[in-house]
């Protein structure tokens, strides 16, 4: 049964040996179609790629001889079947390389190969040398494990790391003391309930580290706060948040210039805003409300000292007002000219005028306007004529 099989083997080797061969013998050259080389080619680089495969022949023809050493006539090839190793898959390119590769007397053509064509059929030769020479390392190498024994020492050392607890295994077991399955009996107590028996494990280190953990913190924190004052109370720290809180929304309200409306805009009584908005007053209300906003019986816009409002008082309704204007009484909307910053400038130093009208300001007109932002009751102190306003507040 043996020798069937080797010989099986040795047919198999001769049959691929002699296929692989075929593709070297150098055949009747066919008429080539004349290509246009993309690749400028040097004599230096086909001297360099000549250079190269015989430097690549030197090292087979080295290596093969030293595979016969170390195997012995024919010996290393039996080992590396029997062992049924991958190796022997690539034991036919070893083969080829021992090989005589009979080329034909090449007959040519009309004219002499070129440069580029030169260049490529080295190229190949090279490639098919350099994978010759990588099975042949490849050999030796496992030759070497063979001679030395080295496959039986790591196969025993590959297996004695299976046996062994991965760095999981043994971080767990340190995290918790878990006794093995094999050894609760040794700590198996004495007392039964219902046939349910109680295990004396100890405490898991990750907790006792936590508990001591959480003491020594305690520790720490009465000195540092009640002791050392070290540290802000809690009440304090809480206190200071808040007011950089309230540092931080007005820097960024400050930032966020072009979000102001009617909904969220906020009265200010900060002396650079007010002064923004008094100047913005100066240029475009003085002609219709007078200097002081308190205008006078002959100005076209009503008094805006007063508490008195025709379309509502409160720093959102002049925010409004000012934005959308009353087109139907002759006040334009100011939204086109004024950026919601000037707008919102302009409101706050409107509100900022209430009750500083002097004896000669214009009477009242519409409805008396809460602070509170109750709604609004009627006036029963009106009494100039409204109709002859033209522009309102």
């Amino acid at each position: 049964m043996i020798i069937e099989r080797n010989s099986i083997l040795r047919g198999t080797v001769i049959a691929f040996m002699a296929t692989t061969t075929l593709p070297l013998l150098a055949q009747d050259a066919v008429q080539a179609v004349q290509v246009e080389p993309v690749l400028h080619v040097s004599r230096d680089l086909l001297y360099a790629l000549v250079a190269l495969a015989l430097t690549q022949v030197i090292f087979i023809a080295s290596l093969a001889s030293i595979m016969r050493t170390m195997g012995g006539p024919g010996g290393w090839i039996t080992k590396l079947l029997s062992d049924r190793n991958k190796a022997a898959i690539l034991l036919p390119f070893l083969l080829l390389t021992a090989s005589t590769v009979n080329a034909q007397a090449f007959k040519g053509t009309d004219a002499d190969i070129s440069s580029y064509h030169t260049f490529w059929i080295l190229t190949i030769i090279n490639a098919f040398l350099f994978i010759i020479l990588l099975v042949q390392l490849n050999l030796v190498r496992r030759l070497t494990r063979m001679v030395s024994g080295s496959e039986e020492k790591e196969a025993a050392l590959e297996t004695a790391r299976a046996l062994e607890p991965s760095w999981w295994d043994k971080l767990m077991k340190s995290l918790t003391k878990q006794v093995e399955i094999e050894k609760e009996k040794d700590i198996l107590l004495e007392h039964d309930y219902d046939g349910i028996r109680e295990l004396d494990n100890v405490l898991p280190p990750w907790w006792v580290w936590l508990f001591y953990g959480c003491i020594a913190w305690g520790v720490f924190y009465l000195a540092a706060v009640h002791v050392l004052d070290i540290l802000p109370e809690q009440n304090t720290e809480y206190k200071e948040a808040m007011a950089q809180a309230e540092i931080d929304i007005a820097a960024y309200k400050s930032t966020q210039t072009a979000t102001v409306d009617e909904t969220n805009v906020e009265m200010s009584t900060e002396a650079n805003f007010l002064a923004a908005g008094k100047a913005n007053f100066t240029t475009f209300c003085t002609p219709c409300h007078g200097a002081d906003a308190a205008g006078s019986e002959n100005s076209v816009g009503p008094n805006l000292t007063d508490a008195h409002w025709i379309h509502g008082g409160g720093i959102k309704n002049v925010f409004k007002t000012i934005k959308y204007g009353v087109p139907e009484k002759g006040m334009i909307s100011w939204k086109s000219q004024l950026q919601p910053k000037e707008i919102s400038e302009l409101s706050s130093y409107i509100m900022s005028l209430q009750g500083t009208g002097p004896a000669t300001q214009k009477a009242p007109q519409g409805e008396l306007w809460q602070e509170d932002g109750a709604v609004p009751t009627d006036s029963t102190a009106i009494t100039a004529d409204t109709t002859s306003v033209a522009v309102t507040q």
